[in-house]
């Protein structure tokens, strides 16, 4: 009798110890989010601060030299956000120094990119803006990726982009977009796997090539704790091709020769 006291007892301590575990750990909504990244194609400036100044969050871009981008995107809490771009610099006057400002509503479960670009001196053309788009790319078929461009050359007028597989000169004989404007997308399309290239022409001309001809991110699959990584040979893929200008000589933007000339960089829309 004594025995079944006793284990009666430890039977309902056990019990009221599991109830405090789950009332502890009762389940809960987790917070509602959207996606952020920043693309800096801003050509004749110093480094700049992405920052979202009414919230804590992991969103943001920080000491972001001209070309500087975020391939992934970052969670963001959803709501109306205000986003400042900041001049970046150890002297605290000119770090508080704000070039933009830019308020927007963020959806919970879509993905948006900021983009910054065209000339912050005044007198040139295009002059510099912020805006936020919706990234919505495609499910690709089975084989298949997406691929879209997004002209950011400011001064360089509409672009011919061709998209191919030849590593010199033009790498396929047609353009995939022709005439695409300055802060335009194009839309997606479809592609099989392969090891793509691309390069860029001023509208209507095959020569001389304004972005040589350069090679596409293959991707990787996913190993171990490692997400997959977008690319063209990785089937289900989406990605952004993005032209970029030159950095304007004589000015705080990277002068080394990798900047001389314009150029394409990748941003992964959609994993595999």
């Amino acid at each position: 009798m004594k025995l079944s006291r006793f284990v009666l007892l430890t039977l309902c301590g056990v019990s009221l110890a599991a109830c405090q575990r789950n009332t502890a750990g009762t389940p809960f909504e987790p917070d509602a989010l959207a996606a952020l990244r920043f693309v800096n194609a801003v050509p004749d400036t110093m480094q700049l601060d992405y920052r979202i100044v009414d919230v804590v969050t992991n969103a943001g871009m920080f000491n972001a030299d001209f070309r500087a981008n975020q391939a992934q995107y970052v969670p963001i809490l959803v709501g109306q956000h205000t986003i400042r771009v900041f001049l970046s610099d150890s002297d605290l006057t000119v770090a508080q120094v704000v070039v933009n400002e830019t308020t927007f509503n963020f959806e919970q479960g879509k993905n948006y990119t900021f983009i910054h670009s065209g000339f912050m001196r005044s007198g040139q053309t295009p002059l510099v803006t912020a805006s936020i788009v919706e990234d919505a790319p495609p499910t690709p078929g089975a084989g298949k990726v997406a691929v879209r461009a997004l002209n950011l050359a400011a001064g360089l007028g509409g672009m011919d982009i061709f998209v191919g597989t030849t590593t010199t000169g033009l790498p396929a004989a047609a353009a995939t977009w022709t005439d695409v404007a300055f802060g335009t997308f194009t839309g997606y399309v479809e592609l099989d796997t392969a090891a793509y290239r691309v390069a860029a022409t001023a509208t209507g001309t095959a020569t001389p090539l304004v972005v040589a001809n350069t090679a596409a991110p293959t991707g990787a699959a996913a190993s171990g704790t490692s997400s997959a990584i977008a690319g063209v040979k990785m089937a289900g893929s989406a990605l952004t091709i993005v032209v970029l200008p030159r950095s304007v000589a004589g000015s705080r933007a990277p002068q080394a020769s990798a900047f001389t000339t314009p150029a394409v960089t990748f941003l992964n829309d959609r994993r595999p």
